[in-house]
């Protein structure tokens, strides 16, 4: 139905601009809203009112997703004889979509009162005034005042004084006069809400308890407006903690999150509700931050300390010059927003001083190398994920410093790690020594050759396969197990096109979870060209090359973009560094184009090769897969490929045993996962770390579990598809009809 919608507005609109009747939307969300809202006949009606239509597209009202309208119509429950107010009236305010017959709001903006009489033919109970000086006035009492007011607004005077607070603070506790003693707030606010200890404390002066916090997906107001957003329910009652959950397209998991919110219950899953004590929430994000490094800290094993009991000063650092900031003894310096590493030395330093903490540690307990190593591992990356705080930009601030809680060992431990580490370094040292020896000095070569040996005799090729993805590792197992030069180099070019498909793969399955996104900006990774049009149907390693690349600089700059990163994380599950900087990688992408290459000119060459020949290829494809191993590095450490089995659904979790698709041998692990969605047997998913909602992939590969071998897709031969095996010697080529799942997954190829 909504799709239905969705494809009315769309070839309307195109219509009519076609015609030069009409301009067109900037947004068409509140369209979309109107029609899931108040039916498909109501909208008929609007697009055929040329006049109201153009009064809608000059609305600069922000329209929340219609799943947060539809949350909110149910948090509300039974409307009969329940009386609402709105505040802060536009035209996508949730009481415009309510069956209520008691409702009444103040709008500011005439044209847009104007609008709501045309639209919903009437101006009863609607008052147009200043916000701030009419809600005063009112005198009466309200079951719900409900509200989605504007974001990061300030609030310049109130009542002849200056407020402490942003708009939305200020305008909620003006409300909080006008709720009966049952009655709630439902504000749609950002996050930043949580970091004014001024307006906690005003609430508390107001009597007002924070019943639950209902968290937006990062993302949902893009890209009309990058900001983090709850929904904020608050009350009279009196409550020991707070109820916090995150809200998702999905109707079955907001609907068990109603369900423990309404019975009082702690779900298994923290985004499906747990309590909080208010005062020490910050976001969603954060508090899944600090779950995540609880997970991990499991297996560190070394007692808890505050940050605080083991430092001298804490102190934000002023200035652009490190040459002006004084360096303290066993200092380490910490960003306070983004993710560059923290450091121990002032030469160190990423970005200029005054966005840094100065942190001088106590020599007696902690060691500052020890210290900033550990804040820039994993388990420390989260650490300062979840003292981050802010609306739009995150950011560690002073006061959240002195919660921080680090793991460290004893200070004897940590000397004996650095000790570790530097013979580490030291061996990377000597490798790239002996680098530059064997090219200043070529006789040389057997000498370096055996004292390589004897610094690298326990790293093999196999330890880093094992650790890769089934359908990649599989076939680079090929090329290890065998001797013949002329089988490894059809087998290393076999793993490279597989991965460039693999990859690419990986990413369109990300983006493709939000279909307006991904309408939006598919501009970006599918060309237009006539000469590239279908090339899906007969698909080569070229046309994945130019797909892979597109793509992964797409997902550069979201990264980059402060409105589209935690969005564009999100998408692909809150994944580790290592592989986002593998998904990204200028490298990877480079030597794809360059291995396409090269198998097109040894190819063009034909005839056959002499063993020499084919000896000097290997080595040149082992070079190029020595790069593309350091720029894959631990990408697939915390991400593993699962293939569901049996599952089991208890508490709005499912339990799903799953086969781990790892590593080139089989029989597969067989592991018991978490998940808020359920899973299909027969797809297989990608799953990061401790999230709880794998990744589908789009159906590009196919595990089959009789015989444990992964196919490629390649290419569709009259009605069938075409699926190769690159490990699987017994059949290694299937075709099958096509089916739906891989057509739709072919419209996400198409401009």
């Amino acid at each position: 139905m909504e799709q239905d919608i969705k494809n009315k507005i769309s070839s309307t609109l195109e219509k009519l601009w076609a015609s030069s009747k009409f301009a067109g939307f900037r947004d068409t969300k509140l369209l979309e809203l109107i029609g899931f809202s108040l039916g498909s006949e109501k909208l008929d009606v609007i697009l055929q009112d040329i006049e109201l239509l153009s009064k809608l597209s000059n609305s600069y009202s922000i329209v929340a997703p219609h799943y947060v309208y539809k949350f909110v119509n149910k948090l509300i429950k039974d409307l009969h004889n329940k009386t609402i107010f709105d505040p802060w009236l536009t035209i996508s305010s949730p009481v415009n979509y309510f069956t209520a017959k008691n409702k009444i709001g103040i709008i500011q903006n005439k044209a847009e009162f104007e609008i709501i009489r045309d639209l919903f033919q009437t101006s009863d109970n609607i008052i147009l005034g200043d916000t701030l000086k009419e809600t005063p006035k009112i005198k009466s009492k309200f079951d719900f005042v409900v509200s989605f007011p504007p974001f990061g607004l300030k609030t310049q005077h109130f009542n002849g004084t200056k407020s402490s607070y942003e708009f939305a603070t200020t305008l909620l506790l003006e409300c909080s006069e006008l709720i009966k003693n049952d009655g709630k707030l439902i504000f749609l606010l950002s996050n930043s809400f949580f970091i004014n200890e001024k307006g906690k404390e005003a609430l508390k002066n107001k009597g007002l308890i924070v019943d639950a916090v209902f968290s937006v997906p990062s993302g949902a107001f893009a890209p009309i407006a990058a900001i983090s957003t709850s929904i904020v329910v608050l009350s009279k009652n009196k409550s020991d903690k707070t109820f916090v959950a995150e809200i998702s397209q999905d109707d079955n998991i907001n609907n068990s999150i109603l369900q423990n919110f309404f019975n009082k219950k702690e779900a298994k899953a923290i985004q499906l509700g747990c309590f909080v004590e208010v005062d020490e929430f910050k976001s969603m994000n954060a508090l899944l931050s600090e779950k995540e490094m609880q997970e991990m800290v499991k297996r560190i094993g070394y007692p808890s300390i505050l940050l605080t009991d083991i430092s001298i000063s804490i102190n934000a650092l002023k200035g652009d010059n490190p040459e002006e900031v004084e360096h303290f003894a066993n200092s380490i310096y910490l960003p306070k927003v983004g993710n560059s590493p923290v450091v121990a030395s002032l030469s160190e330093l990423k970005i200029k001083p005054k966005n840094y903490f100065q942190i001088q540690l106590d020599e007696t307990k902690a060691n500052s190398i020890y210290v900033a190593n550990y804040f820039n591992t994993p388990v420390g990356k989260k650490l300062r994920e979840s003292l981050a705080v802010g609306a739009v930009i995150s950011q560690i601030s002073k006061s959240q410093l002195s919660k921080c809680i680090l793991f460290l060992p004893e200070l004897i431990t940590q000397r004996e790690l650095i000790e570790v580490d530097n013979k580490i370094q030291q061996f990377t040292f000597r490798l790239d020594e002996l680098k530059r020896s064997l090219w200043k000095q070529p006789k040389s070569y057997k000498l370096i050759a055996k004292e390589l040996k004897s610094i690298n005799q326990e790293e093999k090729l196999e330890n880093w396969i094992d650790k890769l993805p089934f359908p990649i590792s599989s076939i680079l197992w090929r090329y290890y197990a065998t001797k013949d030069n002329g089988k490894k180099i059809e087998h290393l070019f076999h793993f490279f096109e597989a991965f460039s498909e693999f990859l690419s793969m990986i990413i369109l399955s990300a983006l493709v979870q939000d279909k307006e996104f991904y309408k939006e900006e598919s501009h970006k990774w599918i060309g237009k060209e006539e000469k590239f049009q279908n090339w899906y149907l007969r698909a080569t390693f070229g046309n994945w090359n130019n797909l892979t690349s597109n793509l992964s600089k797409a997902i550069r700059t979201y990264l980059a973009e402060n409105d589209k990163k935690d969005y564009c994380i999100n998408l692909f599950g809150n994944p580790s560094d290592a592989f986002l900087s593998m998904i990204t990688s200028k490298g990877i992408v480079n030597i794809l184009f360059e291995i396409a290459n090269l198998r097109n000119k040894w190819k063009g060459h034909g005839g056959i090769t002499s063993e020499e020949e084919n000896y000097q290829r290997v080595i040149t494809l082992e070079q190029k897969l020595n790069e593309f191993r350091k720029n894959i590095a631990d990408a697939f450490e915390d991400t593993r490929l699962l293939s569901p089995t049996t599952s089991s659904f208890e508490d709005g979790i499912f339990t799903f045993n799953a086969k781990e698709l790892i590593g080139a041998r089989t029989p597969f692990n067989e592991i018991s996962i978490k998940s808020l969605i359920p899973l299909d047997r027969k797809k297989l998913y990608l799953s990061n770390s401790q999230q709880s909602k794998p990744l589908e992939l789009l159906p590009f590969i196919k595990y089959i579990e009789a015989s444990d071998a992964i196919y490629f897709y390649t290419s569709i031969e009259s009605k069938d598809v075409r699926w190769v095996s690159y490990h699987f010697d017994k059949e290694a080529e299937i075709k099958q009809p096509v089916d739906d799942s891989l057509f739709k997954a072919f419209d996400f190829l198409k401009p």
